[in-house]
């Protein structure tokens, strides 16, 4: 199974084994994030908020993706309604909890946010969140509406 070490780094104990599958898609309230992917390529998802990470102190995002490429390759995703400043507070937390336990480069990581329709003025901002994180974190930081189709190539 594709999760074997996603598992073994996020969740040694097995406490928490019916939060991983090998789907390529997360849906919740109309919003859509899918991989597609060469058959040669494997997925591991995480569902993150309420089942991986369980308190409600702690902010996360809603799913962890591992697309089992050469690097591998991380995506953070969360789907929301319209606020932003909230999902990149919840993708931010998520990366610094998650990050510290898998061994992978900041490049290797993106952060996704798909949300309902956004005011022009909330670009502004994103766009600074944006630059903020790369810079800070080297995060790469990524929204659509309603639907987020990313395509793995070999």
């Amino acid at each position: 199974m594709s999760c074997d070490s996603l598992k073994l780094a996020l969740d040694p104990h097995n406490q928490h084994a019916d939060c991983f599958s090998n789907s390529t898609a997360a849906n919740e309230n109309g919003k859509r994030f899918s991989i597609v992917k060469p058959d040669t390529v494997s997925v591991c998802k995480v569902k993150v908020d309420g089942c991986l990470i369980n308190d409600q102190q702690r902010r996360k995002c809603d799913y962890f993706f591992e697309v089992a490429s050469v690097p591998k390759q991380y995506f953070l995703v969360e789907l929301k309604g319209v606020d932003l400043n909230t999902a990149i507070t919840q993708l931010e937390s998520t990366y610094d909890q998650l990050s510290a336990k898998i061994t992978a480069t900041p490049d290797q990581y993106a952060a996704i946010i798909v949300s309902s329709a956004v005011p022009a003025k909330a670009n502004a901002k994103f766009r600074t969140a944006q630059l903020r994180l790369r810079e800070k974190k080297r995060l790469k930081l990524d929204k659509r509406t309603s639907h987020y189709e990313l395509t793995i190539k070999v």
